[in-house]
């Protein structure tokens, strides 16, 4: 399976303590550290009720200002391509699908669409499109754009997330067998066989094979936004207005609040108010990301006030100048942090978004007894204590908390009972023991590397792990590795362990099991569509349980109370069974955190974390 065709996603995280830092494999990517991310998630619908309470009233702001933010490197604009954060977090200016996370509350609305309907039997989706609203290029968005659209997530070979449509969602499609390099045969989508259909140009008709709970929730991810029929000929039928080059780095044409100004790599990139947008016209005038990768450099960028929202990266968090004056609904705090070294007193806001952070443990590069050696040393609270300074909490499944099944008391509950090694503790005992029966001791020590991604938070968790391995018959050797670097390595089955991270595409326990299970789409000889960890190679009967019980979640999709039960005791099942091989070993949860300078009005962000905020609403009053 080539890298630009895998059937899961590869938006995996990058974070070094505190608010979640995406970065690509399976999801976004952003800064260096967690504690550094600019923006809110789709937190926005410009309600008073919605904003920082110390915020001022977005009436009064400046419509000429450009809100300034960082950002880490982009990889591309094309909505079908990108897997990492920062390029969405771009991208969710540029683009509007169907569906939105208003406020990144995961409770979707409609969009791009005004209304739509589902059949009894829960396979067709009917939508409404709003009548009137246009690209960027000026051309009226229709159904007939959408059918393109949906068409090039599931066919062209520049998508990365056609399993979304093909799979995940399974949007009703026919198949073709072709020949692998390898000569073997496999099924394939059928180009142009894809049941969408557009009834006329505002009625919009999408047709599942079976139904799935999580349909709207999916249609709200920016993959399956709008863009003008017949832009890119990389498709079947369409020859193309412009090469994907050109459209992926340097015009990227949209129907968001915001259009594309310029992007140059590793630099900058900066987007315009679109004045005929067909929801709420954006208050200011342009939004410019600095591309940033030093942490120290990132931190000073913010403090000498060039960033509106100031990034704050572990190393110079201080958790006692944080005032919370609020705790809402959602676990949302609301406060104060300062004063920074800046003398500046910001804004607080952290949200438990939904995102695991974890050590990945590739079964054909570790043996057995060091995986789960390594395990029994790890004290997950102790890291987020003493790494992480308290900015999430210990993880003990892949699963985050709030979409666990039964929710977070039944997370904690299972966690405590059942986690075999050790529940917030270092069970160095159980470590020795495990690596002396498969034949190590003091002067046969097993040696393993666990690389990181350009992270010394990450980096001092690896030297915790590695100084109490010592004494379990293990040495460790700890490397870093640009980001960029580790993904590419990871695909290539060329790491033993290693760190990363997943958030949510859409909120469903599917959206992480789905790069993880059946553990043949771990496999990295052949390219490795979801997670680098080898499963299948792991000894024992875990993997098959655990690729049974993926057959159980993708059998029982529909929204009801009795497929939801079959699904959650599936993924419980995939739970204990990655325990039982411990190819990943779950380290924290993230939340992310905002620090906004008090003449920045802009909406609290939710669960969906704060990438997928639009800054439509968003306000700038006089800097000082």
């Amino acid at each position: 399976m080539s890298d630009e065709k895998s059937l899961q996603r590869r938006t995996f995280l990058k974070a070094t303590g505190g608010a979640a830092t995406a970065l690509t494999l399976a999801g976004c990517s952003t800064t260096d550290d967690p504690g550094t991310t600019d923006g809110g998630t789709d937190d926005t619908n410009g309600t008073d009720d919605t904003k920082n309470t110390d915020d001022g009233d977005s009436s009064g702001g400046n419509t000429d200002a450009t809100f300034q933010l960082t950002n880490a490197t982009m990889s591309t604009l094309d909505p079908i391509k990108a897997t990492d954060t920062a390029s969405g977090e771009v991208i969710q200016q540029v683009f509007d699908p169907l569906m939105n996370y208003p406020n990144a509350e995961v409770a979707v609305e409609p969009l791009l669409a005004t209304d739509f309907e589902v059949s009894a039997d829960s396979r067709t989706y009917t939508f409404t499109l709003k009548e009137g609203a246009t690209f960027h290029n000026g051309d009226t968005v229709t159904a007939q754009d959408f059918v393109y659209s949906f068409e090039r997530l599931a066919a062209s070979e520049h998508t990365r997330r056609d399993y979304f449509i093909l799979d995940s969602m399974g949007v009703k499609h026919e198949t073709k067998t072709v020949t692998t390099d390898d000569g073997e045969e496999t099924e394939v989508y059928k180009p142009g066989s894809l049941a969408v259909r557009a009834v006329d140009d505002t009625t919009l008709e999408i047709e599942l094979a079976q139904p799935f709970h999580s349909t709207l929730e999916m249609l709200a991810y920016t993959a399956f936004a709008a863009v003008p029929e017949g832009i890119l000929g990389d498709v079947k039928g369409y020859d193309g207005e412009m090469s994907h080059k050109k459209f992926a780095t340097q015009n990227p044409i949209g129907a968001g609040p915001f259009s594309f100004e310029t992007w140059e790599t590793n630099t900058q990139a900066a987007v315009t108010r679109f004045d005929d947008y067909h929801g709420q016209t954006a208050s200011v005038a342009r939004v410019h990301w600095q591309v940033i990768t030093d942490t120290d450099a990132l931190y000073n960028y913010g403090q000498n006030k060039n960033a509106d929202l100031a990034p704050m990266p572990t190393s110079k968090y201080d958790p006692t100048k944080v005032t919370v004056e609020e705790t809402d609904d959602l676990g949302r705090q609301v406060g104060t942090y300062g004063p920074m070294r800046n003398g500046e007193t910001a804004n607080y806001l952290s949200v438990p978004t939904i995102n695991t952070y974890y050590i990945g443990l590739n079964a054909k590069n570790v043996e057995e007894p060091a995986r789960k050696a390594i395990a029994y040393a790890m004290n997950q609270q102790e890291g987020v204590d003493q790494v992480f300074k308290g900015r999430g909490k210990p993880a003990y499944h892949f699963t985050p908390p709030s979409i666990y099944p039964g929710g977070a008391s039944a997370y904690d509950q299972h966690a405590k009972e059942n986690y075999p090694y050790g529940y917030n503790t270092t069970d160095l005992e159980s470590a020795r023991q495990v690596m002396k029966d498969a034949g190590y001791g003091p002067n046969n020590k097993y040696e393993v590397t666990f690389t990181t991604y350009q992270s010394d938070t990450w980096q001092g968790l690896g030297k915790i792990l590695r100084d109490k391995l010592s004494s379990a018959h293990i040495t460790m050797k700890l490397e870093e590795a640009p980001f960029s670097t580790l993904l590419n390595r990871g695909r290539s089955g060329n790491l033993a362990a290693f760190s990363l991270g997943w958030a949510m595409d859409w909120p469903a326990p599917d959206n992480f099991w789905g790069q993880l299970a059946p553990p043949k789409i771990t496999d990295t000889s052949d390219g490795a569509a979801g997670a680098y960890v080898d499963w299948d190679d792991a000894a024992g009967s875990a993997s098959q349980r655990a690729a049974d019980a993926w057959e159980t979640i993708s059998n029982n999709q529909a929204p009801t109370d009795a497929a939801q039960q079959k699904r959650n005791d599936g993924y419980v099942t995939l739970e204990e069974a990655n325990w039982e091989d411990m190819v990943l070993l779950p380290a924290y949860h993230a939340v992310d955190e905002r620090f906004a300078y008090d003449w920045v009005d802009i909406p609290k962000f939710g669960g969906g974390g704060d990438s997928r905020q639009k800054y439509n609403t968003v306000s700038i009053g006089s800097r000082r």
